[in-house]
């Protein structure tokens, strides 16, 4: 379940497009009546424009951002909490992991990457913001 973290918050940034998708096409007035001349002004269009570009790029690098800390955050945590052993020793002790005594991969000690993954995720998803 802890794998998923990063997926769900890169998801909640294609809302804050949206959102902002729904604010600019309620801001877009209809035709004249009668006349059906255009009452929509190019510096309008442009102020939405560069709305839409400004949400766009900012959910790109919060995107771009979340996606290397997911991915390096996964699997940080995944070798932690299992028993493979990342760091080999050749003594009898069976030396896992950061020089753990019983070669065992976490020493409980996963959820702080955990929560430090958590953090990073956050912050990042502030880009978008």
């Amino acid at each position: 379940m802890k794998n998923v973290i990063p997926i769900v918050m890169a998801g909640v940034i294609g809302i804050y497009g949206l959102i902002i998708a729904v604010i600019l096409a309620g801001n877009i007035p209809p035709p004249a009546v009668g006349s059906g001349e255009n009452v929509y002004s190019i510096y309008t269009g442009m102020a939405h424009l560069c709305a839409g570009l400004c949400c766009g790029l900012s959910g790109l690098a919060a995107g771009g951002c979340i996606g290397i800390i997911g991915d390096y955050g996964v699997r940080s945590v995944g070798y932690r909490t299992s028993n493979i052993s990342v760091v080999f020793s050749t003594d009898k002790g069976g030396g896992g992991f950061d020089g753990d005594d019983e070669g065992t991969g976490g020493g409980g000690d996963e959820n702080k990457l955990f929560v430090g993954m958590l953090i990073m995720l956050i912050f990042s998803e502030a880009l978008a913001l």
